[in-house]
């Protein structure tokens, strides 16, 4: 059956919403891609590094749970519009070891992971002939320096998901999707947002991403405005990160606030971390090679 664009809560751009979490949409995806992470997972004694330094189930993550959706849905949407018999190549940059390349390539495409650490293409690599993803296909392809591993206009998608706030020079890295996709390829973006001032991607450092991206890429679905109640954040959904309580507090706040100034040290926040997510759903603007080098 054909996604209905019309009642799809992810056909857009702009920051996740709690709201997205109850629609029968949501549900239904993340149920098939939490069966298809369960299914990854059974095989992770063949394939996994000990030395791994990532979650194992990413999907129940505050963030994960609406990201995953959030790119499936464009990417099968793609799919069911795509009359070209050859399965479009899509690009998972920065990709770790997941289950979500597979879940893809069940759709139809060819995927290509690429990411930094040497680990990452050891492990893939051992998953790919274990864990089932016909009619698709699954690959690596490792990144080193600053120039992504592809081709000029090579690729049709790329998606980028939590990855692109951690790196400083985050234009570098955009102008190089630019340069790796087809004209008017599509990239998928999701990126974590700072709400508290001591993390990546504060105000002025989501402005300059947003003008980046203008400078290459055009939204394919438009931007949507949420009520400020509504933004999905890492304390206020499912799998949030909750402070500590009862005796743990206690012992956290006695640290952080008693013991660790003593010492000279900076105290910790009793949450480590408070975000939003935000998604971009754009295209390749026509543009000349020459100019996106």
């Amino acid at each position: 059956m054909k996604t209905d664009l019309r009642r799809s809560v992810f056909h857009r751009s702009g920051l996740a919403a709690l709201s997205d979490l109850n629609s029968p949409e949501w549900r239904d995806i993340f149920s098939a891609l939490d069966r298809e992470q369960q299914l990854f997972l059974k095989h992770e004694s063949a394939f996994r590094s000990p030395e791994y330094g990532w979650p194992r189930d990413p999907l129940h993550n505050w963030s994960r749970q609406w990201e995953y959706p959030y790119v499936y849905h464009h990417l099968r949407r793609l799919g069911e519009e795509r009359t070209d018999p050859i399965p479009p190549r899509v690009i998972d940059l920065g990709s770790g070891v997941t289950f979500f390349p597979f879940a893809l390539a069940k759709l139809g495409f060819d995927v290509v992971c690429s990411d930094i650490d040497p680990l990452c293409e050891r492990d893939l690599n051992r998953a790919i002939p274990r864990v089932e993803h016909s009619p698709g296909h699954v690959s690596f392809r490792l990144s080193k320096g600053s120039r992504l591993p592809f081709e000029d206009c090579e690729v049709d998608v790329v998606y980028c998901i939590s990855v692109l706030e951690h790196i400083p020079n985050f234009e570098c890295t955009v102008r190089e999707m630019a340069r790796i996709l087809k004209p008017k390829g599509l990239l998928l973006l999701t990126v974590d947002l700072d709400l508290r001032g001591d993390l990546e991607l504060g105000v002025k450092q989501q402005q300059r991403l947003v003008h980046t991206l203008g400078e290459y890429f055009e939204f394919d679905c438009p931007e949507v405005t949420l009520h400020p109640a509504d933004v999905l954040n890492s304390v206020n959904g499912p799998f949030s990160c909750k402070p500590p309580v009862g005796w743990r507090r206690a012992r956290f706040l006695a640290k952080e606030r008693i013991v660790e100034p003593i010492l000279g040290r900076k105290p910790k926040p009793l949450v480590p971390f408070f975000l939003a997510v935000q998604g971009f759903a754009m295209v390749r603007r026509q543009t000349d090679r020459s100019e996106v080098r």
